[in-house]
């Protein structure tokens, strides 16, 4: 642990040094944090694997519990969720990882503006992928924690950057696409995601995709794309409530009351019914309009790198030409068959 640290402390002043995009201290900055969080106490993840493919658990049968490698420690279980721009370290785990912390920001959750410390983490890992130098807010997680004590973070948008991934419900995995095979072997429409860029933090962003809903009436608009919501959730609701209404609960364990509506979902050319909770929140950017939850689909393709995303992918035939590749003879070292 005490290696660790020392490396971690070395990692944020080379940042210092050489102005990378990593560290920008001095400011207070605000970041969205729209995680809905519900309950239940999954098993513990004894190893993290190393490999492309990596299984998950359930929360109340939808949100994504992954193991996440913290400076070279861990496995750690943390809540995968695109919806928050930044990834959360809790204090406790930040305090074991001897985390620095540097400066203030502002989190938006789905109820209020919530204070927070920033730090750095040398290195997050999760599965193939390690991102380094990441910024993490250092907040107060006892809402996440009474909900389930296992929770040590939020894996956000920021540690995802550089990652295509397949989220597999059906399987309860995530496979990762490191060299382009995976996306070669999906057939499905690529439908375009925008980056959303938080205007005082622009190396920060969500991903959004347009959407058209209809409930009372019919709109079309960009949603973000939320591995950690439970349900389809519009802004901007009406701050008197008449009809059926639920709770929606955020990262921070704050609650707020939200019209519950069913309503019809058309994206990449299918309608699905789906149920929306309407809330009393303005976004940071006026073109967002709400949170469309990943796990209305069995299986999302998100690509980061390529900006789209595909849902509910269909895995494509192997071609003749495939089966005569397959059955070549393997290469020896020195040039011979094996």
């Amino acid at each position: 642990m005490e290696r660790n640290s020392h490396v971690c402390l070395d990692a944020v002043d080379v940042c210092r040094q050489i102005g990378t995009h990593f560290c920008c201290f001095g400011k207070i900055r605000s970041f969205l944090i729209l995680l809905v969080a519900l309950c239940a106490a999954p098993a513990s993840f004894a190893d993290a694997p190393r490999s492309s493919v990596v299984p998950f658990h359930f929360v109340r049968g939808f949100a994504v519990v992954v193991p996440v490698t913290v400076n070279g420690s861990g496995p750690y279980e943390f809540m995968l969720d695109t919806g928050s721009t930044i990834s959360a370290v809790d204090r406790e785990l930040a305090k074991e990882l001897a985390l620095h912390v540097e400066e203030r920001g502002t989190v938006t959750t789905l109820v209020e503006h919530v204070p927070v410390l920033l730090a750095v983490a040398c290195s997050i890992s999760f599965g193939p992928v390690t991102e380094r130098g990441v910024e993490v807010m250092v907040p107060d997680l006892n809402g996440l924690r009474r909900i389930d004590p296992a929770i040590r973070g939020v894996l956000g948008q920021n540690a995802l950057d550089h990652a295509d991934f397949l989220l597999d419900y059906r399987h309860k995995q995530v496979e990762f696409d490191t060299d382009g095979e995976l996306v070669r072997s999906l057939a499905g429409h690529h439908v375009p995601l925008r980056r959303e860029v938080l205007k005082d933090s622009p190396m920060f962003g969500n991903l959004a995709v347009e959407a058209r809903i209809a409930t009372d009436s019919v709109r079309v608009m960009d949603f973000l794309l939320d591995t950690g919501s439970a349900s389809l959730v519009i802004f901007g609701g009406p701050g008197n409530l008449i009809g059926r209404q639920s709770l929606v609960t955020d990262a921070v364990g704050h609650q707020q009351m939200a019209e519950l509506h069913e309503a019809q979902l058309l994206i990449d050319g299918k309608t699905r019914e789906v149920a929306t909770q309407t809330v009393s929140f303005h976004a940071a950017e006026p073109a967002i309009g709400g949170l469309l939850p990943t796990g209305l689909f069995s299986r999302v393709f998100i690509s980061n790198r390529g900006g789209f995303a595909m849902f509910e992918p269909k895995q494509k035939k192997p071609t003749p030409l495939d089966h005569m590749v397959a059955s070549l003879p393997a290469q020896a070292p020195g040039g011979g068959s094996q």
